[in-house]
């Protein structure tokens, strides 16, 4: 086997290691990360969003909407960000896809920010007509 497939979650879902997992189903795997908030995995290893199937796709987001109203009403918490990273640029440090339901308060010290200036019409009617080609 290859790192890939023997990764920390790959271990945990296969009962490998011992891991906290409140629901699963026959192809996704919800475990608590070592920081204390929901993951939400596919079982089969997919490394990132480029791989996974659109089947499972929906699937998981099926079961982040039921964990993401499970969470609040265990945690009381304020909002709830739901975090997919792709690649090592955008901070993805285990390579099997995964989700993160991540419980909001007021002051707490998570930190998401990215340049929200509107961006001129013509970058944005480029950037969707690129985009259209793709996607039809």
């Amino acid at each position: 086997m290859t790192s890939i497939e023997t990764s920390i979650f790959t271990k945990i879902i296969n009962r490998e290691i011992p891991g906290f997992i409140p629901y699963e189903t026959d192809n996704v795997t919800v475990l608590i990360s070592l920081e204390g908030h929901p993951l939400i995995i596919p079982k089969q290893h997919f490394t990132d969003i480029y791989e996974l199937p659109e089947d499972i796709a929906a699937e998981i987001m099926q079961i982040a909407v039921k964990v993401a109203q499970a969470v609040k009403k265990v945690t009381g918490c304020e909002g709830i960000n739901l975090i997919q990273s792709n690649g090592v640029i955008a901070g993805q440090d285990v390579f099997h896809f995964h989700l993160h339901i991540k419980p909001r308060y007021l002051d707490d010290d998570v930190k998401l920010h990215w340049n929200t200036d509107t961006q001129p019409e013509k970058i944005r009617n480029t950037f969707c007509n690129e985009l259209q080609k793709f996607l039809n």
